[in-house]
């Protein structure tokens, strides 16, 4: 057996590849259960579970993905004479770019873009907020594994990590006893320059991949999954909670969350409402053959089928977020979760999980706000 130093090289990055998501797994799990408040509930179960059912689903298809590659690089060299399987494994491996052939495959084609569109929208705009904002306001360390692992592995399966990791995570620090003060700290939520110009400009990269060239389309790929990383590394002192700032004071080029995920909605319903135009085409077909189309899409190749399916899981686990989150933060009945789920379920296919997210989690006056804040006018 005669491997080259390219060939051990290529091996090398495989092997690490599998050795860093094993290693964010286990950052993660360490995280996970030392700081929660109590004994795992119903609640914490429900995302494991998903956890598991997202990732054993979507790498099936990873895994079939690299059985294709590997099949369609040795049809494309020739049937191999006596190589041992390792030497046939690292010329696949030296000649192939996985990440890029992968990537390709669902970037190219209109309706590949309409489902993998829907997973970059969320990820990069909502996601990264939620991540930003949430993660440090519960005290959830180590964020930015999150973002790596969704990058590495799928983002359902990072997703409702992150979820687990809210419902283990004590309660938030009260800003203050005063409801003045309580006011002001859900009516002074700002974004720093750290988190909303990363957040737009990946934006940005998304708008402009399905115009790439072969040239730039990796490059502008890279830029992509970079820019979302960097909120989650930017040092804590610069997203102080509200209730350690003065009452009107505001952070230097700062944009209220609510602002941003109106931007970031704004952005995303613009997007999506383009890549649904393009894959309707020319005259447009019916609701049937779309769907019918975009079914047949999602399993004509096995890194399509990954993504779509991470798209599904995705949405799914955000509706659940919301539904049983509710109840904790607003309380809500089971009636009104019923009518939330119902609401959810109906409008996530419609808009896709990448517009409905930045409108749903928007931060808005709760009602004792309001009353408070026309008591000011007043």
């Amino acid at each position: 057996m005669q491997i080259s130093g390219a060939e051990v090289g290529a091996l090398a990055v495989f092997a690490s590849y599998f050795s860093l998501i094993g290693g964010l797994f286990l950052l993660i799990f360490r995280n996970l259960l030392p700081h929660s408040a109590a004994r795992p509930g119903r609640t914490a179960y429900v995302f494991i579970a998903l956890a598991l059912g997202s990732f054993a689903h979507t790498w099936f298809y990873m895994f079939k993905f690299m059985a294709w590659s590997f099949a369609n690089h040795e049809q494309s060299q020739g049937p191999p004479t006596g190589l041992h399987p390792i030497e046939r494994t690292s010329r696949w491996l030296l000649n192939t770019s996985l990440f890029e052939q992968a990537w390709a495959s669902v970037c190219f084609g209109k309706l590949n873009w309409w489902w993998s569109q829907q997973l970059c929208l969320f990820t990069v705009g909502a996601w990264t907020i939620f991540l930003a904002t949430e993660g440090r306001r519960h005290r959830v360390k180590i964020i930015w594994a999150y973002m790596l692992l969704g990058q590495l592995v799928a983002i359902s399966v990072a997703s409702n990590l992150f979820y687990l990791a809210l419902v283990l995570a004590r309660p938030p620090p009260p800003s203050t006893p005063s409801p003045a003060a309580h006011t002001r700290r859900a009516s002074t939520q700002h974004a720093p320059p750290a988190l909303w110009l990363p957040v737009l400009l990946s934006l940005g990269t998304v708008a402009t991949s399905p115009l790439t060239s072969a040239r730039t389309f990796l490059p502008n790929l890279l830029l992509m999954h970079t820019l979302i990383v960097l909120p989650l590394l930017a040092p804590d002192t610069l997203f102080p909670l509200p209730s350690d700032r003065p009452e009107k004071s505001k952070p230097f080029l700062s944009l209220s969350l609510p602002t941003l995920y109106v931007l970031v909605f704004g952005a995303a319903l613009a997007l999506h409402t383009r890549a649904t135009t393009v894959a309707l085409g020319d005259p447009a077909l019916s609701f049937t053959a779309f769907a019918r189309s975009a079914w047949t899409v999602l399993h004509a190749h096995p890194a399509q089928a990954s993504i779509g399916w991470d798209v599904i899981w995705t949405s799914l686990s955000f509706v659940v977020w919301q539904v049983v989150n509710l109840e904790k933060s607003e309380g809500g009945g089971g009636s009104r979760r019923l009518v939330t789920a119902a609401y959810l379920l109906l409008a996530t296919p419609l808009v896709s999980v990448g517009v409905l997210a930045p409108h749903v989690l928007r931060p808005r006056p709760r009602e004792d706000e309001c009353q408070e804040r026309e008591k000011k006018d007043a």
